[in-house]
């Protein structure tokens, strides 16, 4: 009998522990993203994005919010730099109860770099970052270096695979942050609009995220058509 009181006692406390530090690993959340390219010359574009993440479906449980906005250079059809200005909501208080939200405002800029294999699409992303974040008792400046490598292949005239990998480092002191991977399904809506479904695994140094991404993207051409 007394054994037995003990293993109630402990399955208690090991529940109790569980229910205190729920960070949302063992949820289905959210991730989507709208994202606009937009052509004002031969030469520039402006793009834009937004982005939600979840920690659950639905999406009732908001972990960050952030757009960017930017201007690109293009000096041939693969090759573009870019700055941009980004700012961010981050809310974690689902994993720790009552904590205020970080503001994140963020400088970057980026190179990117497009190619073809037969039909295979590849693109490589390096993006350096300058974070200006203001946590609940002091705002900090972080450096961050981030390089994603995408590949698009496609199935037929309206549908495609999407897969990328996006690892993040700090710079103030040189360490891992973050990664994002994500592979699914697109779909060519027009040839000005397509959507990305899948799957998207957000893993950091202490904690990983399984996200349902849905992802849209439009493409704009402000040039003059000549006559």
């Amino acid at each position: 009998m007394k054994n037995t009181l003990y293993i109630v006692f402990a399955f208690i406390i090991f529940q109790a522990q569980l229910h205190a530090q729920n960070t949302g690993e063992n949820k289905l959340g959210s991730w989507y993203e709208v994202t606009s390219s937009n052509k004002i010359s031969d030469k520039f574009s402006v793009s834009g994005s937004f982005t939600n993440w979840n920690y659950e479906l639905p999406a009732n449980k908001a972990h960050l919010l952030l757009g960017i906005i930017g201007l690109n250079y293009h000096f041939n059809p693969k090759l573009s730099i870019g700055l941009s200005y980004a700012y961010g909501d981050i809310d974690s208080s689902f994993e720790v109860n009552d904590i205020p939200h970080t503001r994140d405002n963020r400088i970057i800029e980026q190179l990117v770099f497009n190619h073809k294999a037969n039909t295979i699409g590849f693109s490589h992303r390096l993006r350096l970052e300058q974070r200006f974040l203001a946590y609940p008792t002091e705002n900090l400046l972080k450096h961050r270096i981030r390089y994603r490598f995408k590949i698009k292949i496609p199935l037929n005239n309206m549908l495609f695979i999407s897969s990328y990998d996006e690892i993040h480092f700090n710079l103030n002191a040189f360490d891992f942050q973050q990664n994002r991977a994500f592979m699914g399904l697109g779909i060519l809506i027009t040839n000005t609009i397509n959507t990305e479904i899948g799957y998207a695994r957000h893993a950091f140094k202490t904690k990983n995220f399984n996200r349902l991404s849905l992802q849209l993207n439009l493409k704009c051409d402000f040039r003059q058509k000549t006559l």
